[in-house]
Parts: C-alpha cells; structure tokens; sequence
C-alpha cells in the first residue's frame, strides 16, 4: 500500500508492502469509527432507522465492490462482514443502554464518553 509521506522519502520502495500488524490496526480503525458513528447516528430503540442504514450500508457495498471488480464470492462476504458489523454495534448498544439503565457505583460525576466498542 503506498503512503506519499513514507514512501516519498527515497528509500521507501522497501516498505511499500504493509505488515499484518499496520493492515490490522488500520481495520480496527476502521471498525471502532464505523461503530461508534453508528451508535451515534441512530437512536436507541428506533428499528426503522436501523433498517434504512443497514439497506443503504448493503447497496454502498454492492456499488463499491462492483466498482473495484470484486468477485460476487468476495462481495458477498464483504457484505456479510458489513452485516456483522452492523448487528455488533447494537449488540454493543444495547450493552452501553443497560449501563445508562443500571450505572456502576465506581464512576462518579456527570462526565459522558463515546462507548469503546470491540469486535
């Protein structure tokens, strides 16, 4: 994967392949800022909300994966693992809502975070 500000520093060429561990964190990137946006975008408790996502999530990855000329095993399992990703977040929000419900008596204070989701 090319990156202009390693990679243009000449000797570079080398380290234009990635390791498992760069490829790794940049998909955990990638999942914690697609489940907390999720999480923040759509209510609690609102399933047509949730439904509208998911149909727009699932014809963005149709366009997507055509577009880059994935095979339909390839998209169809690049579909599935949206899908998983989808019902994690609100595995995680319904976890997140029992916290509100029933709050630890460790946290003190009126401080609010985005929940740390993981997968």
């Amino acid at each position: 994967m090319y990156n202009a500000k390693r990679d243009g520093y000449g000797n570079g060429a080398n380290l234009a392949i990635p390791s498992m561990g760069e490829i790794e964190g940049r998909m955990t990137v990638l999942e914690v800022v697609a489940m907390t946006s999720l999480s923040l975008l759509i209510k609690d408790g609102d399933k047509h909300a949730a439904q509208q996502a998911l149909s727009a999530i699932r014809r963005a990855m149709r366009l997507k994966c055509e577009g880059i000329k994935l095979s339909s095993l390839d998209a169809d399992a690049a579909i599935a693992y949206a899908q998983e990703l989808f019902e994690a977040t609100f595995e995680n929000m319904g976890r997140e809502a029992t916290k509100k419900i029933a709050p630890s008596s460790k946290r003190r204070g009126s401080r609010r975070s985005i929940p740390a989701f993981q997968s």
